[in-house]
C-alpha cells in the first residue's frame, strides 16, 4: 500500500477499490497501531470472516487492499476502527486488538419496533446487500428457504437484520 507519513506516528495510505481516493489512517501510538477507515469493511464481522463487504469500482483492487489489511493486523497490535461500525467505537474503548482468528461476537443495538411499521427489507451484516420483497415477486424474506444465500457474498439468512 502507497502511504505517506504525515506526522509523527500517523500514515495516510491509499486503499484502492471501493472508490478513487479511498484511503485508511494508521495511527501509532505506544505499542498500539489504531486503523481507521470508513469502506474497507462496515463491519468487524466481515473482517473476520475476509469478506468485501462494500460496494467497489475495482475488484481485484479491493480484495488486494482488504489482503494487505489482514496482513498489516496480523503482524502489528491493530485496534480496527472502522467508521461504518458500532465495533469501532467498542475496539477504540477497550483498546480491543484485532485478532482474526478469534471473532469478537458482533452485537447489534437492541431496538423497539413496538408500534412501528416495518419495511419488510433486510440488510446483510456482511456486505450490505438489501433484500427487499418488491424486488423479489413479493416474497418475503421469512418465507424464504432456510438454506437461502445472500446473493453478493453468500453468507446464510442468519447474517441478516431487518431494515
Amino acid at each position: 500500500m502507497m502511504s505517506w507519513h504525515c506526522f509523527d506516528g500517523i500514515y495516510f495510505i491509499k486503499a484502492k477499490g471501493h472508490t478513487n481516493g479511498n484511503s485508511i489512517v494508521i495511527v501509532e501510538l505506544g505499542d498500539l497501531f489504531y486503523m481507521i477507515h470508513g469502506d474497507i469493511t462496515y463491519v468487524d464481522e466481515a473482517l473476520y470472516a475476509d469478506k468485501l463487504s462494500v460496494a467497489f469500482d475495482d475488484l481485484p483492487a479491493a480484495r488486494e487492499t482488504l489482503d494487505r489489511v489482514r496482513e498489516f493486523i496480523r503482524n502489528h497490535p491493530t485496534v480496527y476502527l472502522s467508521t461504518h461500525s458500532p465495533q469501532g467505537y467498542e475496539n477504540l474503548e477497550a483498546k480491543r486488538v484485532m485478532d482474526l482468528d478469534n471473532p469478537v461476537e458482533t452485537k447489534l443495538a437492541e431496538v423497539d419496533f413496538e408500534g412501528q411499521e416495518t419495511t419488510g427489507k433486510y440488510v446483510c451484516s456482511i456486505c450490505g446487500y438489501v433484500y427487499d420483497p418488491a424486488e423479489h415477486d413479493g416474497v418475503l424474506f421469512e418465507d424464504l428457504p432456510d438454506d437461502w444465500k445472500c446473493p453478493r457474498c453468500k453468507q446464510g439468512k442468519e447474517k441478516f437484520n431487518k431494515a
